[in-house]
Order: C-alpha cells, then structure tokens, then sequence
C-alpha cells in the first residue's frame, strides 16, 4: 500500500514538472513547490484512508480531507494559466487565484466543522452532520465572501486600490517622484463604498492617507494592497477555524469520549496549520515590499511544510492502524459500541505521560497500540 501511494503522488509530480519542460508557466518559489507536493501526498493518503476506513462514518471525515487536499492540484494548474492556456484573457491569473484561494478555506471549513460536529453529535446521522456542518460553512462564506461572488473583480474597486490609482495617475505624469507632501498638496483623495465615490477626504486625513499609500506605488507593491481584502477574509475564516478545533479539544477534555486512532494529533497539527495560515497571511497585508514580502512568505511555507509532514505522519499511522487487526477491532468497536470501549492511547500519548504525569499509574489501564509483535502476544 506504502507503494501505491508512492508511485500515485510520483506519477502526478511527473506529470506536473513534464509540463513544466514543454508548456510556458509562471515561476514558484521551491517552498511553495514542496508546500503543494505535501498536500498532494495527503490528498493520496486521504483517499487510501477513505478506501480502507472500517468505520463507515469515518470515511466522510477523509472523504472531505481528500476533498480539501486535492485543491493543491488546481494550484499546480494554476502555474499555466494565462501562460499556456487562456492566453488572452488578461484576468485569467486574477481569477483563477482568487477562487481558487476561497475553494481552499472553503474545503478546509468543511474538513474541520464536519470532525466537531461529528465528535459533538456523535449519534446523528451523516446527512444531519452535513446539514450541520454546510449551514454553518455556508453562513460564515455568505459573510465573508458573497462579495467574491457577486463581483468577481470585487478586489479592484476596494477603497485602497481606487486610491491608489489616482496616485498612480498622478505621479505618472511627473519625471521623478514628488513628496509626499506635494502629492496631498495637489490630489484630493476620495471615499469609496461598494465601488462609488462617496465624498473628498479632508486635508488632514488626506495627508495621513497619502502617506500610507505612497509605499506601494513602487514596483509590485501594488499586488499587497490588492490582495488585501481576500487575505483578510481568509484571516478571519481561519480565527473561527481555530476555534472549532478548540472547542473539540474543550469537549474532549470534559466528556473524554472515545475516538478514532490518531484523529486528536491530526486536530492538533491542524490546528498549528490553521494558526500559521493566520500568520502568514497577516504578514502579507503589514508588508510594504513585495520583494521583502516574497522572501517572508517562502520562509514561512517552510514551517507549513513541517506541520503538514506531521500530517502525513499521523495519516499514515492511521492506515496501518486500521489495517491491522487490533486497528480493525477498535475501530468497529468504536462504530458499535463507542461507551463500551476505554479510549486508545498511542506512543504519543505514552510520551506525554511520561513527560508530564506519573506513567506507572496510568500504564495498563488503558488500550494501547503494540510496538511490536512481542508487545501485541503480551496484550
């Protein structure tokens, strides 16, 4: 299986740097390069788990993993549009970016939303889980994003971008670049709501507001202002993100019930994720160089790339758990008879144990996973 799956992200990598020999693309950083063939390894492994799953209503829970992972190919796509197809549509980058930005946080709400709702109302059905899970995805989207939908060109005429392009129209008629104070001096800067003009700004504030704008009339700074409200909204989505994981490791502290093999270590690492992703999004909007920008982003996918190999670890051990015999067992006890079954406990829970608390107290009390074959005949 450990082959399959490795030849299955290998062919698609193949095929992705084949293209890049033959095709006209844009260019990546390696850290984002690396980022995406991570997520597209998780997208294999979450499908393997989806296929092996013992437990029918774990499967949704991978089923949406392997949905959420699987956008990491439409980022590989995303390298040749404009490039090598739809090559003549100016917007075609613009677009495809934008959207698939907001399929991405989109899959990543369900992944998270569904695994609470489903530790939460572990008795629903599946179809009132997802009714659940879509209302409350749905509600925050149609918050955040209805914007997106309804103007696709929706980041253009944001306040910051319509007044930067009357700066830009101004200082494009100058040789060299006035002050700052001569450009407030001879541009009034207006506010804008919902793409319209709606009154000059007064010459203090239009100063002040000068100022902050000036920075990114040079080179691609351009691109931060612009992207900004999406980054924005992708914060925000994220902080709510945070929070379902920590109200499922808050119920899981106070009602303790029985869970799926390693499905609280995969909440944990998404949860670094989801704080990371906040982060690093956070840092793009306060940067000012888009060059100093780059160099920051690609150093943070870094430490993304580190959280989401901690991923593919605890995906992995769940499928050779739920592949052997006691995994079989324990999961469709769990399925079964889930008050009937003492939670399973793992080496990483005998290290935090050891780590933290007196480990002879708890040692036997518990199910555990066999090291090894020794260990298995003993239990």
């Amino acid at each position: 299986m450990a082959r399959k799956i490795i030849l299955i992200w290998l062919a698609i990598l193949s095929l992705y740097f084949i293209c890049l020999l033959f095709f006209p693309h844009s260019d990546s950083p390696l850290s984002w390069q690396l980022n995406r063939s991570i997520q597209i390894l998780l997208s294999v492994v979450s499908l393997f788990l989806l296929l092996k799953e013992p437990n029918r209503k774990n499967k949704f829970i991978f089923l949406n993993f392997f949905a959420y992972y699987s956008v990491s190919i439409l980022f590989l796509v995303y390298d040749f549009t404009g490039k090598a197809f739809l090559t003549g549509y100016r917007y075609a980058q613009y677009l495809s970016y934008e959207y698939i930005l907001i399929g991405y946080v989109f899959f990543l709400s369900i992944a998270i939303v569904y695994l609470v709702i489903d530790l939460l109302f572990r008795d629903f059905k599946i179809s009132r889980k997802y009714f659940v899970t879509f209302a409350i995805v749905f509600a925050l989207f149609g918050y955040y994003f209805h914007t997106f939908v309804e103007d696709p060109y929706y980041l253009y005429s944001s306040e910051d971008v319509k007044q930067l392009k009357t700066l830009l129209h101004y200082t494009s008629q100058h040789g060299e670049m006035p002050t700052t104070v001569d450009i407030a001096n001879n541009v009034t800067l207006q506010s804008w709501s919902d793409g319209r003009a709606t009154g000059d700004l007064y010459p203090e504030e239009n100063l002040k507001r000068v100022e902050e704008l000036v920075p990114y009339l040079d080179g691609g700074n351009f691109s931060i202002l612009l992207w900004k409200p999406l980054y924005l909204k992708t914060i925000s989505m994220n902080v709510y993100l945070v929070g379902f994981i920590l109200l499922f490791f808050g119920y899981q502290y106070r009602k303790d019930p029985p869970q799926g093999a390693y499905i609280d270590k995969i909440m944990f690492t998404l949860l670094i994720a989801s704080s990371l992703e906040i982060l690093h999004n956070w840092s793009f909007i306060k940067s000012l160089e888009w060059g100093s920008l780059m160099e920051l982003v690609s150093i943070g996918q870094y430490i993304t790339v580190f959280a989401e190999l901690m991923l593919v670890l605890f995906f992995a051990l769940r499928l050779r758990f739920i592949i052997s015999v006691q995994g079989m067992y324990y999961e469709t006890e769990l399925a079964s008879n889930p008050h009937q079954i003492t939670r399973l406990r793992d080496w990483i829970d005998n290290i935090v144990l050891a780590q933290f608390s007196n480990f002879k107290i708890f040692n036997g009390r518990l199910f555990q996973v066999p090291a090894n074959k020794e260990a298995s005949r003993s239990n």
